[in-house]
């Protein structure tokens, strides 16, 4: 990554109200000069080739926009900086989340597993049951309407064979 120029990168500079005095000394043709000096160096870094008194007056002006822009410089190397750590703390917490999440689902895989044990083993005992128990695979269930609709239906059976014999 190419190091940020502040004279190109930039979109703005400082005038500071204390240099009002020193532009105050100068004529009206030298404080454009010195303006357009300040315009030169803050946007480019060129030096304008100027007179004794706007010369001195640009020097101290030009080390507070050095100053300003190595002071921008660092902001934006800090921000720089900043923003790559909080993308890195949220890689490693995105990570970190579907990892938990893999672990999650490796946990509910286990309780599905554990339930279908507990299935098979209801289903295992009462196939056991029915293996030991009397013979009922010939025995019918009946509701009780149909006990009783089939007890009506027997006992006219029932008596008609007891009368012949």
């Amino acid at each position: 990554m190419s190091q940020k120029n502040y004279h190109t990168d930039n979109k703005s500079f400082i005038i500071y109200k204390d240099w009002e005095e020193c532009v105050d000394e100068l004529s009206n043709e030298d404080a454009g000069k010195l303006f357009k000096a300040l315009f030169d160096f803050a946007s480019r870094g060129e030096e304008l080739k100027l007179k004794d008194c706007v010369k001195f007056t640009f020097m101290f002006m030009k080390s507070a926009l050095e100053r300003d822009g190595k002071k921008w410089e660092n902001v934006c190397k800090a921000r720089s900086d900043a923003a790559k750590a909080k993308h890195a703390k949220e890689e490693i917490s995105a990570k970190a989340a579907k990892a938990t999440k893999a672990t999650d689902k490796d946990k509910e895989k286990e309780k599905e597993k554990e339930k279908d044990k507990d299935k098979d083993n209801v289903y295992d005992k009462e196939k056991e049951k029915e293996r030991h128990a009397p013979n009922n695979s010939r025995a019918k269930t009946f509701d009780i309407d149909e006990f009783e609709k089939f007890m009506r239906d027997y006992k006219p059976k029932l008596s008609s064979q007891k009368q012949d014999n």
